[in-house]
């Protein structure tokens, strides 16, 4: 992987934290995009955002939600850079459980506890999917 030569990979606090973490980050040509694999990924995600707000109507609002979801997604996904292996994998060691996988603004359902409603009240609330419960990574 390369990085362009942008203010978001070349300060101080980012060398630090690279260097800490052991990560190797060659610096690409200057002004070559063609080159710099994260843009690419920047950009491939929000196409994936875009085609998901549009194909369930959903308004820009939701956009955060959506780029969370898309990116858990893309870690789901093989990859051939990878031997087609998912990111998850290549950095977990274990194939992920694509078992809970919903359709993006899709209708979704949440149980309410019984000391909340009444006998005859439904037993569950209309939502809209927008997205994954993840826990983020810490580094030490």
């Amino acid at each position: 992987m390369s990085f362009d030569r942008g203010g978001e990979f070349t300060s101080r606090e980012f060398n630090e934290f690279c260097a800490t973490h052991g990560i190797f980050r060659p610096l690409t040509i200057p002004r070559s995009p063609q080159e710099n694999v994260v843009k690419r990924k920047n950009r491939t995600i929000l196409n994936m955002v875009r085609s998901m707000l549009k194909a369930k109507n959903m308004p820009m609002d939701f956009w955060a939600e959506d780029i969370s979801c898309a990116v858990y997604l893309s870690n789901c996904s093989s990859m051939s850079n990878l031997k087609d292996q998912t990111p998850q994998e290549a950095w977990s060691g274990r194939k992920p459980n694509i078992n809970h996988l919903c359709i993006f603004g899709s209708t979704a359902y949440a149980h309410v506890p019984k000391q909340e409603i009444s006998k005859l009240d439904d037993r569950s609330a209309k939502y809209v999917f927008v997205g994954y419960n993840v826990r983020p990574v810490k580094f030490n």
